[in-house]
């Protein structure tokens, strides 16, 4: 600087280049600053995506565990990584149990090679099976009916497999209830049956010491027997002493027929009763005797009045 107080040439070009360099530093560094800016701004953006990722993975979490299905996921190579409450509950397995569990663990050594050559490959192939099978209690080694549902999950970008997944439904209870409706029907048929044989063949009390069993269409062997044990349940039930069968309305009379009404009369008598045989018609008389039944043990007669008549005068 000069002595009159103005600058040297030289001085100023150094104060300019320095104001220079000042300006350039602060722009630098005002760049420096908005490049922060926008990495703090990404930084907050990606925190927020990162809470919402975690959010919808504490929801899907909260889904999983609370779901009344079993859920698991597993490696491709078929370890188990996860499984959620209600799928332990299901198997009775502990979760620290879970990372010694392979997928193949969880079926009877019988099923493996199905799952090997046809579930396995499907899924693969489909990228998913569904149908009924069945797992193995890890406890009991229980069977346990399920709607098996395994699928893969792929990678989002390449769509490449990454796991292996199932959500699986226990079928126990459908089955047990199917099982039951099974059971019922059956009762209801079996009933049904016993209430027809009892329709075809009624017992029909006119006193208190004689009943009356009229017997209408084709009698065959199923139905003989049938009228056989109707009557010596009746006899004994209800302490009588006569029994009229009536056959007015029988179609057929064969040798069967014949067979069978001789043993009825028979197992009659041993319970202390008399057998009447009313309603042989003339054709049905001659079948009799052209079959050589001996009748000798009945007492015949040719209607059911008279057979009635009969049993009432009978003494008590």
């Amino acid at each position: 600087m000069s002595m009159d107080g103005r600058l040297d040439p030289s001085d100023a070009s150094a104060l300019r280049e320095r104001v220079v360099r000042l300006e350039q530093e602060l722009a630098e560094r005002e760049r420096e600053l908005a490049e922060h800016r926008r990495e703090i701004g990404a930084l907050h953006e990606r925190e927020a995506q990162l809470l919402e990722i975690e959010a919808e993975q504490k929801r899907l979490a909260a889904v999983t565990e609370n779901s009344s299905d079993f859920i698991g996921i597993a490696s491709m190579e078929g370890v188990a990584q996860y499984l959620n409450e209600a799928g332990r509950e299901l198997v009775g397995l502990e979760a620290s149990e879970l990372p010694r569990v392979t997928i193949g663990s969880f079926f009877f050594p019988d099923d493996l090679p199905y799952i090997e050559q046809h579930i396995m490959p499907a899924t693969m192939e489909h990228g998913r099976w569904v149908g009924e099978f069945r797992f193995r209690h890890f406890k009991t080694g229980a069977a346990i009916p399920v709607l098996y549902n395994s699928f893969l999950i792929r990678d989002p970008e390449t769509g490449e497999p990454m796991a292996l997944a199932t959500v699986t439904a226990d079928l126990t209870e459908r089955k047990r209830a199917e099982e039951e409706r099974v059971r019922l029907k059956d009762e209801m048929i079996r009933l049904q049956a016993a209430m027809l044989r009892e329709l075809s063949t009624p017992l029909l009390r006119i006193s208190d010491r004689a009943v009356i069993m009229p017997l209408i269409g084709a009698v065959d062997s199923s139905r003989a027997a049938a009228v056989l044990e109707r009557l010596l349940q009746g006899v004994s039930a209800e302490q009588s002493r006569v029994v009229i069968l009536d056959i007015t309305g029988v179609s057929n009379v064969d040798s069967h027929v014949a067979d069978a009404l001789i043993r009825t009369a028979k197992a009659v008598r041993l319970l202390g009763a008399q057998m009447v045989l009313t309603g042989i018609r003339p054709e049905v008389a001659q079948i009799l005797v052209a079959l050589g039944v001996d009748l000798n043990s009945i007492v015949t007669m040719g209607s059911l009045q008279s057979g009635i008549a009969f049993a009432l005068s009978q003494p008590r």
